[in-house]
């Protein structure tokens, strides 16, 4: 029996860990980001989305477009939020 993997194998299980390890690291920084200010409410406006990420209005309405759920309240208003988890998931998955 062979104790040692292919050379093929082991470099595809590195690459694989970098990859893994890099993705969670960049949903960490976003969330750090996103929560650094301090909030009741784990939701985050548009423009504070737009400001805090440094992404155009068109750059976020695309990300709506492949699944970013908004959040309006009740009441007749041009309002619009985020869960911050969705912001974070979504921009470390759309890479």
């Amino acid at each position: 029996m062979i104790d040692q993997f292919d050379p093929l194998t082991t470099l595809t299980s590195r690459l694989l860990a970098e990859n893994i390890i890099r993705r969670v690291n960049e949903y960490e920084a976003t969330q750090d980001k996103l929560k650094a200010s301090t909030r009741v409410l784990p939701y985050i406006s548009k423009q504070q989305v737009m400001d805090e990420l440094d992404i155009s209005d068109s750059t976020l309405f695309n990300f709506e477009k492949h699944g970013l759920k908004r959040y309006k309240p009740r009441y007749k208003t041009s309002l619009i939020y985020y869960l911050i988890d969705d912001i974070c998931q979504f921009v470390v998955l759309d890479n």
